[in-house]
């Protein structure tokens, strides 16, 4: 987990996050169901990962939502020392 990058993003707003969500996005087909895709909400990275853990139709990272945006934090590249 990239606890820096997230870190970063949060300085990087000046404090006017509102509240962030930690989402994990499921598809019933990938285990053969019908139905749409949906997600479910999390208060911490560990449920989270003990959800995906347990549930095939998860999928394998968790996003950090707000503001209408979904971030997958495991993907953000930490900046380079000196350029902002």
């Amino acid at each position: 987990m990239k606890i820096a990058a997230l870190t970063d993003l949060i300085q990087e707003t000046e404090g006017i996050l509102e509240v962030p969500e930690i989402r994990v996005w499921c598809h019933p087909h990938k285990i053969g169901e019908s139905g749409s895709d949906y997600y479910q909400v999390f208060d911490s990275f560990k449920e989270a990962h003990q959800f995906i853990a347990e549930h095939k139709e998860a999928e394998q990272q968790p996003l950090i939502a707000f503001r209408g945006y979904e971030l997958n934090i495991y993907v953000i590249n930490p900046k380079k020392q000196g350029s902002r």
